[in-house]
Formats: C-alpha cells, structure tokens, sequence
C-alpha cells in the first residue's frame, strides 16, 4: 500500500465515525419523536421542572453516543501516532546507519 492509499484511508476512516453518529443521532431523535406523537404527548404542555426533566433524558443516550464515539476517534488517533512515531524511529536508525557509513569510509579513505 502507497502513502496516498495511507492517507485516502485515513480520510475516509476519520469521516466514518461522524458520519456514523450523525445518523445514529437522527434515527433517535426520530424515534423519540414518533413515540411522542403515538403518544398523544406534547413536550410544550409540560411544566418547566417536568420539561428539564425531559430534556435531559432525552439527551443522555446522546451525550453517552458521542462520549462513545469520541473515545473510539481518539484510540484510533493514538494508534496511528503510535505507528508515526514507529515509523519515526525506524526512519532515524536509518539516518544513524548512514552517517556511521559514510563516517566509515572516510576514515578509511583518510588513512591511505
């Protein structure tokens, strides 16, 4: 696989999780509404104390979704810094390989 597959990859995967949430939030807050108009109830006719009450139970499995999703968004982040920072480290004993080399053989070349 190329760098630019790499990175096409990446892009698609870092729009995968909003994408999921968006529509995962939509389908609640759809199914929230039909139950309510099933119901026959209308969040306005609640008093205020009863409409916070609603609200916010309407709104925690939201809020626990994207805490959800948030915290897969930043495992996947993490393991691709992990692999960067391997890359990294891979790409810097190259460099220190080299220059022993290069250092090598104008030791040599000085010597003669």
């Amino acid at each position: 696989m190329t760098d630019t597959d790499e990175i096409l990859d990446d892009r698609r995967e870092r729009r995968r999780l909003p994408i999921i949430g968006l529509a995962l939030s939509a389908i609640y807050v759809a199914g929230v509404a039909i139950y309510l108009v099933l119901q026959g109830q209308n969040p306005a006719d609640l008093r205020l104390n009863e409409l916070g009450d609603f609200l916010g139970g309407v709104s925690s499995p939201l809020a626990f979704l994207w805490l959800v999703l948030g915290f897969f968004q930043q495992s996947r982040e993490i393991r691709l810094s992990n692999k960067a920072l391997h890359l990294q480290a891979r790409e810097m004993r190259r460099s220190v390989d080299e220059h022993r080399r290069i250092a090598g053989g104008a030791g040599d070349a000085g010597s003669a």
